[in-house]
């Protein structure tokens, strides 16, 4: 009975070990493809520049980070600049002067635990030691693309909110052509999203895709076509500061 039960952990152990080495050398596909992985693990900040199109037109945005986690999004539209969020490392916030604000306003704290969660460096490099679970979900066909589904649980083994996110990527070229996350605030909390990614391109040696769209229920609610991105030019902090009264 003891020699059964030994020999039956032995095979269950065995396919998990088989499985997490196939999710890792799948990664480590993506990252040789695309770069390097030293060469991921030097980006400081990053810089992308390009429109975002709407039913009301294309809107000039630009995309502002630095590690860990700052951040910061800003829209133009009919001339004035609208900050869709900002983290200066402290405080979460937006300025939207269309909703008739003039002043920067922090955001709830639901919205603002998303936007601290993001980081500047790839959430699959050191996985384990950040306390993610990385798993290979075999394949699956997107858009008749052929891909490997690469599921990470974020935060599983930390004491942090656990975050699920499916990587869909390209079994020919190994590079993430879509991610299926879900909606973390808000109405929607809870509701499935796809976010497609293409037209990957060379900025400095890594490869980064250049067009993102992303989907709820089949309709498209974001685009980003992006016309430039500028890796670990000098961005000072004052960029993200949450501005003062």
């Amino acid at each position: 009975m003891i020699r059964r039960f030994t020999l039956t952990l032995l095979a269950v152990l065995t396919v998990f070990a088989t499985q997490a080495q196939t999710a890792d050398e799948i990664l480590a596909k993506y990252f040789e493809n695309t770069g390097g992985l030293t060469k991921w693990k030097e980006i400081k900040t990053t810089k992308m520049e390009g429109k975002a199109p709407t039913p009301q037109g294309d809107f000039p945005i630009v995309l502002y980070a630095k590690a860990p986690n700052k951040s910061k999004v800003v829209l133009n539209v009919q001339g004035k600049e609208l900050i869709a969020q900002a983290y200066d490392g402290t405080t979460a916030w937006t300025l939207n002067p269309f909703a008739g604000g003039t002043t920067a306003v922090k955001l709830d704290e639901e919205q603002a635990k998303e936007v601290k969660e993001e980081e500047v460096e790839s959430e699959f490099i050191d996985y384990a030691k950040k306390g993610h679970a990385v798993t290979l979900e075999g394949k699956e066909e997107i858009d008749g693309v052929q891909c490997y589904k690469i599921k990470i649980e974020k935060h599983k083994n930390n004491d942090k909110e656990d975050v699920v996110k499916v990587y869909y990527f390209d079994s020919e070229n190994y590079v993430p052509i879509m991610v299926k996350s879900y909606v973390r605030s808000g109405p929607a909390k809870g509701t499935e999203m796809q976010t497609y990614l293409s037209d990957y391109q060379d900025v400095s040696g890594l490869m980064m895709p250049f067009a993102m769209e992303t989907k709820i229920n089949g309709q498209v609610v974001q685009k980003l076509v992006v016309e430039k991105i500028v890796i670990n030019e000098n961005i000072d902090d004052s960029v993200f500061a949450y501005p003062s009264k």
